[in-house]
């Protein structure tokens, strides 16, 4: 073991990066052992299985790949104005070679490499050289000057220490958290397993015999062209389509794609546009037949377009209240009526039909006015168009807001309702907008969107036939509103209250995991939804989470919330436990305090207690238990997810917080699995069935979840390591559970700079069998998922119909819906 010295070596390292992956950290254990550093040059004996050239001979420079040339032809451009006597920086060294995204510690390995005299500079005519000579080396070469950038002090041999400082490199490089103690322990198993005789350092053989012993640890990083050699491949930048000329034929393809892709989505399309057209047609002829009382032959034209907008707006208020009816959808969800019913996507329609309204309430506005300037500038009207008491014709003024017209269902209100109800639409309409709902303003959104109440009485008074629309589903509404009220909720489902919280803080974001009690009459399914208010947060907010805890854990029910950068709810439900928390610990500390002081009066310990030795912060996060905070639940509210149960083949996609119904899903799958435990009544022996068979026709899951960051996977790390643990102890299972979990973060470890640690990761993972960086048994994917493998690999490893079902941003469920168009994929998204 050699903890003492390279855990101090560590501890200073990590001192300067800080394990941010900032490339301009300064790097003092690099740079001032840099200028020891050997010849790159050096001869270097070629070992078969690296001995692969990758241009040719190094005795024929000539031939070179053609990106190599490219590379070198672009160098020179860069450097045309300099002399080959002018000296070249560290800094105009990274911009030459495009590498300043590279950690900065390594950039400097390469230039005092390059520095063959080491005197401490690089001159224009000495890096093209390099340069050159490094497109026509072999993969052999390349080794050795890896092995040479890990050996700090330039002795020939690369100690643990020197090893440590080289991994924390890596590991800030792709903006990983591997800590310390972790990094000592990678280096120790590293060590055991590469060191042959047992002397404490790696020497170049015993790299070399441990990579043709194990040649599955070389990923082909070292048999690049020199230019992806020493500069990394960017990621690809997103092409702008608008710049993208395609071909009608294409688009008339592509057009029809996505409507075999979205049929039933077109279908319910087609019918509310045709409703549309039916009931302006309606009211038109309504108007046209029965509105000579209202208006005259030569404004009546203005009267009827009015009225087919009107007979819209009673159509379209009336629908709008149906998707909002929440507790029916998801009722009907469950029925064979619901995979033909637009329920998935009630909250894209609700806004749908809020935009088609406002159409509606301004058309139906626009020409009321001008119906009405017309009828004040009728030369001679008749007597009902005359004020009773004056028997003077109407004037323009008195059709818009005065009662005297006598006009509507009750008598002249028609006007003013008219005003109020377009004014509160407006207000509604600029306070739904993104703008506000996200900007820590919901509770101005929540406020003003509660006019509906108004609105829809208004309505009502305003039209005589919008009570006809309005009857049936009004009711229905009724009832769930009272039945979602707080002391419906805990007569019917039982009280809530949170328990306990566990906190997770990165530098721009967190998350909150709540547990509340489980009460007995409060039945869920998987992937279900719920509406929660915490009054000691905000008194008239309700917010939706999925629920993250499966039904079949009758004690307790958990949700995920997590906030960003910026004032919301979210952060301030974090910020309010994170205020209890550090309350409590100060208190704790006091009594601790206390209690030592009171020890050491009585002389019941002999010394103070030491302030060493304090423990590492869990990675599981910060625990506060013992809690009784009120919450409200509305719910629950079924989704997509929930037909998970009657796929075969399901592949579940999350972003980030996403993964949230699809961790109450897992858990539901194991609870299953567990109780379906049989004991033999002749050896008995404990042992599971097939995990297939009683899952519904449930025979394959893939699972994967895309997280920013190494420190995202804590939020289910223990979950994921328990699936893992259950079927690995039930070999026969055959991976009904695939566990994907891919680390946007750490998109350069595939690297050459990240060589040492993803070998250090591999060898670390053979002997313990856990990947460091995911903390469970299935390894941790480095970078953006290839979608199109991930789908043409299910494809062709189907076990039945696949059904895709995702929770995350908009723009990937744009790509995976075409993917799953594409190899006929039911697909599914989450929306609240």
């Amino acid at each position: 073991m050699v903890k003492g010295s390279l855990q101090r070596t560590l501890t200073k390292f990590s001192k300067n990066i800080k394990f941010s992956g900032n490339d301009d950290e300064d790097v003092e254990k690099g740079r001032d052992d840099a200028v020891t550093m050997p010849n790159m040059d050096e001869p270097v004996e070629h070992f078969d299985i690296f001995h692969k050239t990758d241009v040719g001979d190094r005795d024929a420079p000539s031939n070179i790949l053609e990106e190599d040339k490219v590379w070198l032809e672009g160098i020179k451009n860069r450097t045309k104005d300099m002399a080959p006597e002018d000296q070249v920086s560290l800094d105009k060294f990274r911009e030459i070679l495009e590498i300043k995204k590279v950690h900065k510690f390594f950039a400097e390995r390469i230039y005092n490499l390059m520095d063959s005299q080491r005197v401490g500079y690089l001159t224009t005519g000495q890096l093209m050289g390099h340069l050159t000579n490094l497109t026509a080396t072999c993969s052999c070469i390349k080794l050795k000057m890896l092995f040479n950038m890990y050996d700090i002090d330039g002795n020939g041999t690369i100690d643990p220490s020197e090893f440590g400082v080289v991994l924390a490199s890596a590991i800030a490089y792709n903006a990983l958290s591997i800590s310390p103690e972790q990094v000592e322990s990678m280096t120790d198993t590293m060590f055991e397993e590469i060191d042959e005789n047992s002397d404490g350092v790696i020497s170049f053989d015993e790299l070399k015999l441990i990579l043709e012993k194990y040649p599955q640890w070389f990923d082909g990083s070292l048999q690049l062209s020199a230019a992806r050699f020493l500069k990394p491949p960017e990621a690809p930048q997103p092409k702008d389509k608008r710049k993208e000329k395609v071909p009608l034929k294409v688009r008339l393809a592509n057009l029809w794609t996505t409507i075999r892709r979205k049929r039933k989505e077109v279908l319910w399309g087609i019918f509310y546009g045709l409703s549309i057209i039916a009931f302006f047609l309606y009211g038109s002829l309504d108007a046209f037949y029965s509105g000579s009382h209202i208006t005259t032959p030569h404004c009546l034209k203005y009267y009827v377009v009015a009225h087919g907008f009107g007979m819209n707006l009673n159509w379209n208020c009336m629908l709008i209240i149906i998707f909002m009816l929440r507790r029916t959808l998801t009722a009907l969800r469950d029925t064979r009526l619901g995979p033909y019913l637009p329920i998935d996507i009630a909250v894209f329609i609700h806004k749908v039909i809020g935009y088609m309204i406002g159409i509606c309430t301004l058309g139906h506005w626009i020409f009321h006015m001008i119906h009405f300037r017309c009828l004040a500038d009728e030369p001679n009207p008749d007597e009902g168009h005359r004020n009773p008491y004056t028997h003077q014709p109407f004037s323009y003024g008195e059709y818009l807001g005065s009662m005297v017209t006598g006009l509507g269902w009750i008598h002249g209100f028609v006007s003013i309702s008219g005003w109020v109800l377009l004014a509160i639409y407006v207000v509604m309409f600029i306070f739904s907008l993104r703008v506000i709902r996200r900007s820590g303003h919901f509770e101005v959104f929540f406020i003003t969107h509660l006019l509906y109440i108004p609105f829809m009485v208004l309505l009502i008074l305003h039209s005589d036939k919008f009570w006809k629309f309005i009857i049936v589903p009004g009711l229905i509404y009724i009832i769930e509103k009272i039945s979602m009220t707080r002391c419906v909720r805990v007569l019917v489902g039982g009280a809530f209250h949170i328990k306990a919280v566990t906190l997770w803080r990165t530098k721009d974001q967190g998350v909150t995991q709540i547990i509340m009690n489980h009460p007995p009459g409060f039945v869920y399914q998987p992937g279900d939804y719920v509406f929660v208010n915490i009054p000691t947060i905000a008194n008239f907010e309700w917010h939706p989470f999925t629920i993250s805890s499966c039904p079949e854990d009758a004690e307790n029910m958990t949700l995920h919330v997590q906030f960003k950068d910026g004032q919301s709810w979210t952060k301030k439900l974090y910020q309010y436990f994170e205020k209890l928390q550090s309350n409590r610990k100060q208190e704790t500390n006091i009594r601790k305090r206390l209690e030592t002081i009171r020890k050491f009066q009585s002389r019941e310990i002999e010394s103070a207690p030491s302030v060493y030795g304090k423990k590492r912060p869990s990675i599981f996060g910060t625990n506060l238990q013992a809690l009784h905070v009120p919450i409200y639940v509305d719910g629950p509210y079924g989704t997509p997810s929930g037909r998970i149960f009657s796929a075969q083949h399901a592949l579940l996609i999350c972003a980030g917080i996403g993964v949230t119904p699809f961790a109450s899903i897992l858990q539901s799958i194991m609870y299953r699995h567990r109780t379906r435990k049989v004991t033999c009544p002749e050896c008995e022996t404990s042992f599971h069935p097939p995990m297939t068979a009683g899952q519904e026709g449930l025979k394959k899951v893939q699972f994967i979840w895309v997280v920013p960051n190494q420190r995202s996977i804590e939020w289910f790390v223990e979950l994921l390591d328990k699936i893992d643990a259950v079927q690995t102890t039930n070999n026969h299972i055959d991976k009904l559970i695939e566990i994907q979990v891919y680390v946007t973060s750490a998109k350069s470890m595939s690297d050459v700079y990240s060589f040492g640690l993803t070998t250090a990761l591999d060898v670390f993972y053979k002997k313990h069998n856990r990947c460091l960086v995911s903390g469970i048994q299935s390894r941790a994917l480095f970078g953006r998922p290839d979608w199109n493998t991930i789908f043409q690999e299910a494809d062709e490893n189907k076990r039945g119909n696949v059904s895709v079902f995702f929770c995350g941003s908009p723009d990937l469920a744009r790509t995976l819906r075409t993917l799953s168009a594409k190899h006929n994929f039911e697909f599914a998204k989450e929306s609240f």
